[in-house]
């Protein structure tokens, strides 16, 4: 039974309430009294009983009355009705308006005690079943938040692969929203190229040995494709398996660094040839451009062989100049010790346009800035990010020689600030957009073609990533992505 549980009599005849706190105490209950209807309220409020047995017919308020009262200030307050014989049908009404059961009188004291102690224990039950329920929709609902929370895409499955959910990170990664995709299959979410049934082979592996891992292809809403790290497991609830739970994590920054680290090591051993080739050329040329400048002295002007001096020492400023590119670039590669401090990107633009304002002019081209609110800092050269950024918008003048327009947005984007820098130009060929970064590729008159390889190097430095998407006649995309500051300022 219910140890010492509190029971509140409320009947206005004193053998009835004598009967029942007999038998109650000897129940093992505590008992407290009330005669009437508004005395019951009071001990409602103050002794926060367990059980209420309540008489319908009393003076000053009816059990019907006191009922409805006590449900609205305590719901959980159990209450049996105790009414005369004959008047079954007002007990039946209690019923209906919350009461929890009732007897008629007269009634044996072992049916009390033993109504009570069965009523209290089902409360008991009750709550106790509730506060789990509480628990687990608690529970529930924080691994939910946690699985929004997390970076990587999770997807759980049915045994088929039939979609049952799908995290905040999926929907950001393939471009959809999870209502759109949940009870589809997971094949949908894959690039199926020329073996369209490979999704099934995943998953049977993943019944037969309980998890799968692998690197794969994936197909976003819009058409475009990602790589994505496929980690699969199997769901089981009491060794009944239920479903897949899916794991993909984006790879495309990944891969464009791991690119990028192949292409600086390649660069930086080309810098070792070039190093040793222009060393080489430029004591001949010194040679070379200071006999034909001094034979050209002494030529008279008229003579048949000045032209053809003046061409030869032309040539000679031309190659002495790329000479001094490539020993620069070289020099950049052997000694650039860079030094970071944090970085305002805005004032940084907004100064670097101010300082192309009269160039832009003269080639007819306007500039336009995007910023997202709030930008954050980032840990950067800014000579060098100045050099850079100053390439990329000196290369869109040249690609517009009729005029045209720059913009220029930043925003954040996967804890990168990435700023694109479009123009409107004459775009870059199809099939030399990946040659675009190596050295002394140009499709300008003069220049070595070192400078977007410079700037490939200075991403690389930073830790970044740089991409371009260019369509000719139409114009070209640089992307340019550099960690965010993540350091915390010191307040001096």
């Amino acid at each position: 039974m219910p140890d010492n549980a509190k029971i509140l009599v409320v009947d206005d005849t004193a053998t009835n309430q004598e009967i029942l706190k007999w038998a109650f105490e000897k129940g093992g209950f505590q008992v407290i009294q009330a005669y009437d209807g508004m005395a019951a309220l009071d001990m409602v409020k103050k002794e926060r009983p367990a059980l209420m047995m309540l008489d319908i017919m009393m003076p000053k308020m009816d059990g019907i009355d006191v009922l409805k009262r006590v449900k609205i200030m305590d719901p959980d307050l159990l209450v049996v009705m105790m009414t005369a014989h004959g008047s079954e049908q007002i007990a039946v009404e209690a019923m209906k308006l919350g009461a929890d059961d009732y007897l008629t009188k007269p009634f044996h004291p072992k049916d009390v005690t033993a109504l009570a102690n069965k009523l209290i224990k089902e409360r008991a039950v009750r709550l106790e079943n509730l506060k789990l329920k509480e628990q687990i929709e608690r529970a529930e609902r924080y691994l939910a938040h946690l699985v929004d929370s997390v970076n990587e895409a999770i997807i759980s499955t049915d045994l088929n692969g039939k979609i049952l959910s799908f995290n905040k990170a999926a929907e950001g990664l393939w471009g959809m929203h999870s209502e759109n995709i949940v009870g589809k299959g997971i094949e949908d979410l894959f690039f199926k190229g020329k073996n369209p049934h490979y999704v099934e082979k995943i998953l049977e592996e993943t019944k037969e040995k309980g998890t799968f891992e692998g690197e794969f292809l994936f197909l976003r809403v819009d058409g475009t494709t990602f790589p994505g790290h496929l980690n699969t497991s199997i769901v089981k609830a009491e060794e009944t398996r239920r479903g897949f739970v899916a794991v993909v994590r984006d790879l495309t920054v990944e891969r464009h660094l791991q690119q990028q680290l192949v292409e600086s090591q390649k660069l930086a051993s080309l810098g070792k040839v070039v190093e040793g080739v222009a060393h080489e050329v430029r004591n001949p040329l010194l040679s070379i451009g200071g006999f034909a400048r001094r034979i050209n002295k002494q030529t008279e002007e008229g003579a048949p062989t000045k032209k053809y001096l003046n061409a030869i020492i032309k040539d000679v400023e031309r190659l002495e100049k790329m000479v001094n590119d490539i020993e620069g670039y070289v020099s950049f590669l052997k000694l650039n010790k860079l030094s970071y401090d944090a970085l305002d990107i805005t004032a940084l633009f907004k100064n670097l346009l101010e300082e192309f304002k009269e160039r832009m002019a003269s080639a007819k081209v306007t500039a336009s800035l995007n910023l997202s609110p709030s930008l954050p800092t980032i840990y950067a050269n800014e000579v060098y990010i100045i050099e850079m950024f100053s390439c990329i918008i000196e290369n869109a003048i040249e690609a517009m020689p009729d005029g045209g327009k720059i913009y220029i947005t930043i925003k954040v984007e996967n804890n990168y600030l990435v700023t694109e820098v479009a123009d409107t130009g004459i775009g870059i060929p199809k099939g030399k957009e990946d040659e675009i970064f190596n050295p002394f590729f140009t499709s300008k008159m003069s220049g070595t073609g070192l400078g977007l390889t410079k700037c490939h190097m200075i991403v690389s430095d930073h830790k970044g990533y740089i991409r371009l998407n260019s369509t000719p006649g139409e114009g070209t995309v640089f992307t340019i992505g550099l960690p965010v500051e993540r350091r915390q300022p010191v307040m001096l």
